[in-house]
């Protein structure tokens, strides 16, 4: 079991180094607030942004997000795994 959670951390790291944060909060700068999760995948995939910005995403909590500062602090929640 502590295999899958390592490899499931290495996992998350790669998306996250390759992705600079901007990047998300510029795709994200034309989202209507509240969002769901499945909203802000498809922005990403409507964007034509980079497979590490998509994989990132796909790491966010199944929740409402209701403005950047709700993705921002996701964002720095993925990091601190």
């Amino acid at each position: 079991m502590k295999e899958s959670t390592t490899s499931g951390m290495s996992k998350v790291a790669g998306p996250l180094q390759e992705v600079d944060p901007r990047e998300i909060e510029m795709i994200m700068s034309r989202i209507n607030f509240p969002a769901s999760k499945s909203d802000l995948i498809t922005r990403v995939q409507d964007s034509g942004a980079s497979q590490g910005v998509l994989d990132t995403v796909n790491l966010f909590q199944e929740r409402n997000y209701k403005s950047m500062d709700d993705i921002r602090s996701e964002l720095k929640r993925i990091r601190q795994r």
